[in-house]
């Protein structure tokens, strides 16, 4: 009797090491992990800074309110005192200017203002708010202690400064309009 032998096995395939793939999705999953857990933590700071911002808007609404009321309390009441009193005409002036000065430092308009008058020297402010007034050159002059000479390259200064012509536009209409 014949024994029957059992037919020859073959096997095709191929053989893949894929270590390296499930090392990278693994650290890419890992990745992903920590990447949320920042969202969420920026999220969480960004939050608190927008608390933190109208918190400090708040505050400074705040003390511009109270700043405007101390002024209006407390220093407004005696420059009216001194206006009825009797002054020369110098001190007439001055008193004019600290009024004008102390109304524009408590004025709501003043952060606007003071942004185009951010490259003006000290004494191009002086002038140009002098010429707000009114002043003549002149006047500006007397009260500041300078000479006319160099009140009027002050006000060539302002005028290039705001991108004026020469004489084509009023400077004092020009600084009016800035300030509203």
């Amino acid at each position: 009797m014949a024994v029957a032998t059992p037919p020859e096995t073959y096997f095709n395939g191929i053989i893949l090491d894929i270590t390296g793939e499930m090392e990278t999705a693994s650290a890419l999953s890992a990745r992903e992990k920590e990447l949320k857990e920042r969202t969420e933590s920026l999220s969480e700071v960004n939050t608190a800074l927008e608390v933190l911002l109208r918190k400090r808007e708040a505050d400074r609404l705040e003390v511009e309110e109270k700043m405007l009321a101390n002024a209006k309390r407390l220093i407004l009441p005696y420059l009216d005192k001194l206006k009825n009193s009797r002054l020369d005409e110098r001190q007439r002036i001055y008193l004019n200017l600290i009024e004008t000065n102390l109304n524009e430092i408590i004025s709501p308009l003043t952060q606007q203002m003071s942004r185009h008058y951010m490259h003006f020297t000290p004494l191009e402010i002086q002038v140009a708010n002098l010429v707000k007034e009114g002043q003549t050159t002149k006047d500006i002059a007397f009260i500041l202690g300078s000479s006319d000479r160099t009140i009027e390259a002050v006000r060539y200064r302002i005028r290039r400064k705001l991108g004026l012509k020469k004489k084509c536009t009023n400077l004092r209409s020009a600084l009016l309009s800035i300030d509203g």
